[in-house]
């Protein structure tokens, strides 16, 4: 469960603090933060454009229109539900409080699921639908195929909230491209950590995941950083299929005639409860010491996965960029809040993308804000961007400090076990017994990836 110190921390952090410093986030942050002189603080101490309070001058009438673009529709659609109700959330308080500097803020969307159109949506929302800043992004292949569309054509900037191959942000400086949810490497790095702990005498692995970057990323994550804790290892050859995927038989019988002692998936989304429930069907968990997903920590898969086929007798690890129970509420009342508001609006717990997008938004506003403060008018896209990099911002995971070197946002990784919700009062199944890593330990400094790029 959560250490005591981790407790103390959060318990300041959850104690109304506007203002975030980035050395309460941990020892890397402050090493980075040293070194560029980039750290920066955001304190709020009124209202601005909200209540008796002016409006600053300067500031464009018009609302500022972001757009988001996730699946909303499809085997994947749950994620932009939830990401779009989360950022619907976010806009209602900042809007209630008098928005952006007194500048309401209204959200627009495309569809990810329409794959053809990716490029065209996004340039669309920017060129004729007037966004000036984008959110979202649900495929890793999605994101790589934007950059060059982002950094050379549109030029705004992109909070990028659930594609997680570290090829975007660690294979080269982005200038208008951010990512504000933890990528795929530190928490394969930390899967690869709690192998190595729970399991030191497994033998061999095996794993299945999705058929495009994020599948190929993750598993060399993983299993390189495996390889250093433990040279013994043996790995099967790993599985990859395609997003969509419905019948896992074949690839369940192989597993299981590979006799691994530990399985590893990437698979994520209706894939990933899909693959669950035929992998507890057939067998596959009886013959295993441990199970891990990295895209576990999602409370719609855990919902389409159900009490029912959750196996005993076998240890079933997930992560995720958020968990809804962490921080925990007792101490940290932002998530506590979220919590409660994300419940109230779509009757689930918040799945990790929403906690993500949620916190892009916040970023935003608090990047503006700042700006202005020192500059005395709206940011331009490059001069928003140079007060988002080193920005801290409160989530609902915890304060959240985004890398100037790479724009990658850094926190707190977690992963949980998982267990039957019915007798913990939770509707489906759920992750306890929390094992927190530093992102001090886990992260790779930037630009340090175990993938290839190029």
């Amino acid at each position: 469960m959560v250490d005591e110190s981790k407790r103390n921390t959060l318990k300041v952090l959850g104690a109304g603090v506007v203002g975030l410093v980035v050395g309460l986030a941990g020892g890397y942050a402050i090493g980075a933060s040293s070194k560029k002189g980039a750290t920066k603080t955001v304190t709020v101490t009124k209202e601005v454009g909200g209540g008796a309070a002016a409006k600053p001058s300067g500031i464009p009438s018009k609302p500022l229109k972001i757009g988001f673009m996730y699946f909303m529709s499809g085997p994947f659609g749950t994620y932009g539900k939830m990401a779009g109700a989360a950022l619907e959330i976010a806009r209602d308080e900042i809007n209630s409080r008098g928005g952006i500097l007194g500048r309401k803020v209204e959200l627009i969307s495309k569809d990810e699921a329409d794959r053809q159109h990716v490029i065209d949506n996004i340039v669309k929302m920017v060129q004729e639908e007037g966004a000036e800043i984008l959110i979202g992004i649900d495929s890793s292949g999605d994101s790589l195929k934007l950059i060059k569309t982002i950094e050379e054509e549109l030029r705004v900037p992109l909070i990028v909230t659930h594609a997680a191959t570290p090829k975007l942000t660690e294979c080269g400086k982005r200038k208008y491209i951010f990512r504000i949810s933890m990528y795929e490497e530190p928490i394969d790095i930390a899967a690869a950590e709690l192998v190595a702990k729970m399991y030191p005498d497994a033998k061999k692995v095996a794993s299945i995941g999705p058929d495009y970057a994020y599948g190929w990323d993750s598993w060399t994550v993983f299993s390189s950083r495996l390889k250093e804790l433990m040279p013994g290892v043996e790995f099967a050859e790993p599985i990859y299929v395609k997003l969509g995927t419905t019948d896992y038989t074949s690839y369940i019988d192989k597993m299981i005639a590979a006799k691994p002692d530990i399985v590893f998936s990437s698979l994520w989304g209706g894939d990933a409860a899909t693959f669950f429930k035929q992998a507890a069907s057939k067998g596959l968990f009886k013959n295993i010491k441990a199970y891990l997903n990295p895209m576990l920590g999602a409370t719609d898969t855990l919902k389409a996965i159900g009490d029912e086929n959750v196996p005993s007798g076998v240890d079933i690890w997930g992560s995720g960029r958020y968990w809804f129970n962490y921080p925990p509420h007792d101490v940290y009342s932002l998530n506590k809040s979220f919590v409660e508001k994300f419940k109230a609006k779509t009757g689930e717990y918040p799945p990790y993308v929403s906690g993500t997008s949620y916190t892009a938004l916040y970023a935003v506003k608090n990047a503006i804000e700042l700006a202005y403060a020192e500059l005395g008018k709206w940011p331009s896209p490059e001069e928003l961007i140079k007060y988002l990099e080193g920005l801290t911002v409160a989530g609902p995971m915890g304060p959240v400090y985004i890398r100037p070197e790479d724009h990658q946002g850094v926190y707190y990784v977690y992963w949980g076990k998982l267990a039957k919700g019915g007798p913990l009062g939770f509707p489906h199944p759920v992750l306890t017994d929390l094992e927190i890593f530093d992102f001090g330990k886990v992260v790779p400094p930037p630009f340090k990836t175990y993938v290839k790029c190029g």
